[in-house]
């Protein structure tokens, strides 16, 4: 999975989540509001892609649909805050390469020049469904899978099973779906200790919040995308392998 990618995705999973998923918690490089006015704005596959002139500057920005609560028509003002700057991005969507265009999640459209503030909680639509509520599994709750670790143990031994195939056994507490057409599921077995009694699977398979599944995948350590987002163990590329 290319550097580039694996960015995006934390970044939108993260997005999506009230909280952290591993030890660190993901920092935005800036929080200050900008405005602009819309000069253009393109609809891939992907993501929405909006020309802004922000303080007589051109500005390109990037999001998922699911962060527009309404369709964008030039003239409007947009409203964003924070997000994560690529540069020599390529679209090959759009069959172009941005030198450099913002990826964001909190932005909307300002009905009125003089409104500001409130800005759209980084979760996508305002219409969403309620998260569903699950309680976290007790210590002995759940089993460990069979040639597989707890959670715990993972974490503990992260150093011996970097880029190694691992099997975890446990509850799934959050679903973020479809995000750069993979799910990102978060699982706790009632081992570890805060923040290290969680971790993510990323995979292609689908999977409700209360699931208790094993997941097979390879473990990915100390994963550094920059912008603050330091994660200490991740399992990628994960197959589903029963409940």
């Amino acid at each position: 999975m290319k550097v580039i990618k694996i960015a995006l995705l934390m970044f939108f999973t993260f997005a999506v989540a009230d909280a952290a998923l591993y030890a660190e918690e993901p920092a935005q490089i800036e929080e200050k509001s900008h405005i602009g006015s819309v000069e253009e704005s393109k609809k891939g596959t992907k993501y929405v892609y909006i020309k802004l002139k922000e303080d007589g500057k051109e500005v390109w920005l990037a999001t998922l649909p699911e962060f527009l609560s309404a369709g964008i028509s030039t003239g409007d003002k947009i409203e964003y805050l924070g997000g994560v700057e690529m540069t020599n991005f390529e679209s090959k969507e759009l069959g172009r390469t941005f030198d450099r265009i913002m990826f964001v999640t909190r932005l909307r459209i300002l009905q009125a020049e003089s409104q500001k503030g409130g800005l759209l909680p980084s979760a996508p639509g305002k219409d969403a469904a309620k998260k569903p509520v699950v309680t976290a599994p007790k210590a002995g709750e759940i089993a460990k899978a069979a040639s597989g670790k707890y959670i715990k143990e993972v974490f503990i031994e992260r150093n011996l099973l970097k880029d190694k195939e691992v099997i975890v056994r446990g509850k799934v507490m959050k679903v973020s779906k479809n995000i750069l057409m993979k799910n990102w599921l978060t699982l706790q077995d009632g081992t570890g200790i805060a923040p290290d009694n969680k971790l993510v699977a990323v995979t292609t398979a689908d999977a409700n919040v209360g699931d208790v599944l094993t997941v097979k995948g390879i473990l990915k350590t100390d994963v550094n995308l920059g912008s603050g987002y330091k994660y200490k163990v991740l399992i990628d590329d994960a197959v589903i392998e029963g409940k």
